[in-house]
């Protein structure tokens, strides 16, 4: 009669045993369901895009991303220089999808020389007024920094072109490493414009006036690229701004060109 009640008895533990091992892979079966949908959220995260209506009648050249009229969040309200965070219109234009890269800058100035394999990267070197001469050749004109900021951030006043803060590949390593343009489509702006969070500055139409300098020095004004320092790389964010002088060529200045509607 006892031998038979411990039998019952480790009959009873076993089964306790099993069914507690049975919760448990239940539950690490869900944690690991859990992990790979937020992995592959991840892997497959791509940036909400505006919805936008081309005019009736409007051909907007391949090349070219069509931006409508109206109102945007321009600036920051704790970064001093830019518009304060402020509602701005803006009117209609087109904006080129890349930074004009070292082909298509090759094919208005045929004496630039380029490596092949660099071929689709930005083309930098470039003063502001041959960034303008280039954009006029094309019968487009250099972006201004509404047009340009609006194409970056969208209407929703966001940080990043992208939205959601990541870390750039490339920490680590010292020196500027540039990028094909059309790469990064994880990086495209709310309106599917690429290279505006990352890659060369670019030179936009408009001046830039340094509080407290003496002289009529005037300065260009310029947006997007990479911050910077020894062995770190930091996005710019949609609001940021520098200046640069109009004659000045950087292997990390370039720029991209916009057209009236």
């Amino acid at each position: 009669m006892k031998a038979n009640e411990g039998i019952s008895q480790l009959r009873h533990r076993w089964l306790l045993a099993m069914t507690g091992y049975a919760q448990v892979a239940r539950m690490i079966r869900f944690i690991l369901v859990l992990l790979l949908i937020f992995l592959s959220s991840c892997d497959s995260y791509s940036v909400k895009q505006i919805p936008v209506v081309v005019p009736a009648g409007l051909v907007v050249p391949e090349e070219m991303v069509y931006i409508p009229a109206g109102e945007f969040i321009m600036g920051n309200a704790e970064e001093p220089g830019t518009h304060g965070g402020k509602p701005v219109t803006s009117s209609a234009y087109l904006i080129d999808r890349y930074e004009v890269s070292h082909e298509g800058y090759n094919k208005f100035h045929p004496e630039h020389s380029f490596s092949p394999k660099k071929a689709r990267w930005p083309v930098a070197f470039v003063m502001f007024a041959e960034a303008e001469a280039f954009c006029q050749a094309q019968g487009k004109r250099l972006p201004t920094e509404v047009e340009w900021e609006k194409a970056a951030r969208g209407t929703d006043g966001r940080k990043w072109p992208w939205k959601i803060y990541v870390s750039h590949p490339n920490n680590g390593f010292s020196g500027f490493m540039p990028e094909p343009v059309d790469k990064r489509p994880e990086w495209i702006s709310p309106y599917g414009i690429y290279g505006m969070g990352h890659n060369v500055w670019e030179w936009v139409a408009g001046d830039y006036k340094l509080e407290g300098a003496v002289d009529e020095k005037i300065f260009k004004v310029v947006r997007g690229g990479l911050l910077q320092t020894h062995l770190t790389i930091q996005f710019s964010p949609t609001w940021f701004r520098n200046w640069m002088d109009p004659e000045t060529k950087l292997n990390f200045m370039g720029f991209r060109c916009a057209k009236d509607v």
